[in-house]
């Protein structure tokens, strides 16, 4: 019969306590990143605002190009820091920035009543006529 060597039990290591979190500073931060953010977010009272935003370079020419975007309630609940849950719907990227103003000002509008779906309605019709 085969010996069995007893190798010590391994041990795990113990888990880590929480770390806890410093909550996101209000209204801080600086420069006008694509990147998100609080940008159209609703303000107090108010419909959300679209903002054009630049986007990445084409691929295949190098041309900057913009995009209409929004923030949009999601539904009526909150985050764990009590803030409205939000999307943010996009337009199309665009070539020319006052084709890209123009899809902010027609979001803008179509978000007077802060209605979502017309939003993202209007956004998915803007996608599909963007066929170049």
């Amino acid at each position: 019969s085969r010996s069995r060597s007893r190798s010590k039990p391994k041990l795990r290591s113990r888990s880590r306590s929480p770390v806890s979190r410093a909550p996101p500073s209000q209204g801080g931060g600086g420069g006008d990143s694509g990147g998100g953010g609080s940008s159209g977010a609703p303000a107090e009272g108010g419909p959300p605002k679209a903002e054009v935003v630049e986007s990445k370079a084409r691929q295949s020419t190098g041309e900057k190009t913009w995009r209409a975007e929004i923030n949009m309630p999601k539904n009526d609940r909150f985050n764990y820091d009590g803030r409205a849950r939000t999307m943010c719907v996009r337009g199309p990227l665009r070539i020319d920035r006052d084709q890209a103003y123009k899809d902010a000002e027609d979001i803008t509008e179509a978000a007077r009543d802060c209605d979502t779906a017309k939003v993202k309605a209007l956004a998915r019709k803007l996608l599909s006529n963007n066929v170049s």
